[in-house]
């Protein structure tokens, strides 16, 4: 079968990692798999032979968002796949549109992030609801019970589409040393070492670590993998608390390296405002990395087994103070370490990237 996944943008993040290992997969099962992004907005793609891109940079108001769309209408037509599949607002929007004039036989959507009802997103969601109610794409995926939940008020035609598939996790594929990594990325070699990766903007709420960092005892450093808009306020808030010489901006870390930088840390701390899921903490657990994480219900759910211990402790979101406490917690009690440790690699087989892979293939009929 010929696959094309769309894509908005080409950068090192969540959705991003998900495709790859749905490409990957598929491919392994003897289908044809490329990725097609919208827009090029860093190199980590670059060199990636699945990887198509409608324009090589960031699109500049209405026009560069329609030349965007447009090319895509116009690529998917050329390469007349059997099947889309489609993540994030606009991909799932302008994939399934193209996919439907390109005569694709299945098409099959992603929802990775909860509806929004303000601004462009909002107009986004309230698209995304026309074309999943009148039958535009034939599956929608969520990847938790949570995200199923925020689609509890759409209409009956919209939700009978929902397909639940969680994500796939991978887990280290060897075993990695941690002072030649720490000196790869330029890393302090005895420091304690605090480690979160994701896109450095407003909603993963990284200056919450900051200010964390800030209560922390001197020989803790913070290290940030990501690039992203809030790259000036977190350093500028560090510099302002007086923590800059222990906050490390390593950028954007791609994906074959991102295990490399897991392997750095003491403790994985994640101050995100929302998620649909988790990736980048569900990925530091199960590469047992003890984690300390934001008390959302996808949070909990995701990073742990039905009745088990859970694979972090949890702090709000909104709570420097405790936040510090939490990680103080396991970087003092090697015992609690040690369980965070041992729960997030039990949760290998349940995220087993295989598994999410045989689920769409079966949504696209073998």
């Amino acid at each position: 079968m010929k696959i094309i996944q769309v894509q908005t943008q080409a950068e090192a993040a969540g959705a991003q990692r998900v495709s790859d290992m749905v490409g990957e997969g598929l491919r392994q099962r003897g289908h044809q798999v490329r990725t097609v992004f919208m827009y090029r907005k860093t190199d980590v793609y670059d060199m990636d032979p699945h990887a198509d891109f409608i324009l090589k940079g960031k699109p500049k108001g209405l026009l560069g968002q329609l030349q965007a769309a447009l090319g895509l209408v116009v690529y998917l037509r050329r390469e007349r796949p059997d099947a889309v599949l489609s993540y994030q607002h606009y991909g799932n929007l302008f994939g399934t549109i193209g996919g439907r004039l390109a005569g694709a036989k299945h098409l099959v959507a992603n929802q990775s992030g909860a509806p929004h009802w303000g601004g462009l997103r909002g107009i986004a969601t309230r698209l995304d609801r026309l074309l999943g109610s009148w039958g535009f794409y034939d599956h929608n995926v969520v990847n938790s019970a949570w995200t199923t939940e925020q689609f509890a008020n759409f209409p009956a035609r919209y939700r009978a589409r929902l397909r639940r598939i969680d994500h796939g996790v991978p887990r280290p594929d060897r075993p990695y040393d941690r002072t030649r990594e720490r000196a790869a990325f330029g890393l302090p070699l005895e420091a304690r070492l605090v480690i979160s990766t994701g896109r450095l903007n407003r909603l993963k709420n990284h200056v919450l670590l900051v200010r964390a960092l800030a209560r922390l005892p001197a020989d803790v450093h913070l290290a940030l993998a990501g690039a992203g808009p809030e790259e000036p306020a977190i350093r500028g808030l560090a510099s302002t608390l007086g923590v800059a010489d222990r906050l490390h901006l390593v950028g954007e870390v791609p994906p074959e390296r991102i295990f490399a930088f897991l392997a750095t840390g003491d403790v994985f701390a994640f101050a995100s405002l929302t998620e649909t899921f988790g990736l980048s903490v569900a990925e530091a657990a199960i590469a047992g990395v003890p984690v300390v994480a934001s008390d959302l219900p996808v949070l909990h759910e995701v990073l742990a087994e039905p009745g088990g211990a859970a694979a972090a402790l949890f702090a709000p979101s909104d709570d420097a103070a405790a936040l510090a406490v939490a990680i103080e917690r396991v970087l003092e009690d090697p015992a609690l370490a040690d369980q965070l440790r041992a729960a997030g690699r039990s949760l290998a087989d349940k995220y087993d990237p295989a598994r999410m892979c045989g689920a769409y293939e079966d949504l696209l009929g073998g």
